[in-house]
């Protein structure tokens, strides 16, 4: 069983795999949550973890600190044996890659420069591309068809172009909903704490609805005019093949039902592409 772990921002997604099933090719998680980033111990990202694991039967590997006696857990049960992280936030990656270490048995797999992807990566700079990126491009290039556009909505929202080779052309970066939110309502005395919720109307009646239609419905209208931009302004890209849209990021379900292009949503993605990326590496690894 192969653990995956997504550092973010504002949350570490952690997924389980069947690495036989994997194997084979596309393969949802066995399991997978959400734990709100906070600065605690190795330890104690290593027990809040196995405690999620633990709701599906699934304990740490026998060789591993936290193992216990493989007696007293029962039948049908699974253990952690690998594990493989992809981080944005550099301070946290050593905080999680000890504790992966603690429930594996053994360091983890991190994705970064050097490591097989089967993708190209046409950047400038490709050691500024990150992880989650990549690992996103990984796993949709195996879901859909290539030239694609991956709408992740997170702490930050982020459009990824990947053309019909799977070469990875760029990101747009931009501030996320509560980002937006946020600033707004941080830099206006009179604005109170406002739902992150599509208003009902597009003109707000109020101060709650206004600002509600600036920051959801500028989303919205923003990511819409970027695709038809890059449809527009890129012709070589969707020349003779279609462009495939795919949606993930823990806030993705607040904006996707609202826009004129439709996404194909996947939750799982970016786990789901540091479980390929281990794969591909991992006669490497070991």
């Amino acid at each position: 069983m192969l653990l995956a772990i997504d550092i973010g921002n504002s949350s570490v997604s952690c997924g389980v795999f069947d690495l036989d099933e994997c194997s084979g090719g596309h393969s949802s998680p066995i399991l997978d949550f959400k734990i709100t980033t906070k600065s605690i111990s190795s330890d104690e990202y290593a027990l809040l973890i196995s405690n999620f694991l633990a709701l599906k039967n699934i304990y740490p590997a026998p060789s591993s600190v936290y193992s216990r006696n493989t007696s007293d857990v029962g039948p049908n049960v699974s253990f952690i044996d690998r594990a493989a992280i992809a981080s944005v936030v550099p301070a946290l990656t050593d905080t999680l890659a000890r504790a992966a270490e603690l429930l594996s048995g053994q360091p983890p797999f991190i994705v970064g420069t050097g490591i097989k992807t089967e993708l190209g990566i046409h950047i400038k700079n490709p050691q500024q591309l990150g992880a989650d990126i990549v690992a996103n491009a990984a796993a949709a290039a195996e879901i859909s068809p290539t030239p694609l556009v991956i709408l992740d909505v997170g702490t930050a929202t982020t459009l990824t172009v990947v053309d019909k080779n799977k070469n990875i052309l760029g990101t747009i970066i931009m501030p996320g909903l509560r980002v937006s939110l946020s600033a707004l309502s941080g830099s206006a005395a009179q604005l109170n704490d406002v739902a992150l919720r599509v208003p009902p109307v597009l003109i707000g009646r109020d101060s709650v609805e206004s600002i509600q239609s600036g920051v959801l419905y500028g989303h919205i209208l923003m990511i819409d005019g970027f695709i038809r931009n890059i449809r527009e302004q890129y012709p070589e890209l969707v020349a003779s093949d279609k462009l495939s849209l795919i949606s993930t990021g823990g806030l993705s379900d607040r904006i996707t039902p609202y826009l004129r292009n439709k996404f194909t949503d996947c939750p799982a993605l970016t786990l789901l592409g540091i479980a390929k990326l281990y794969i591909l590496n991992r006669n490497r690894f070991h």
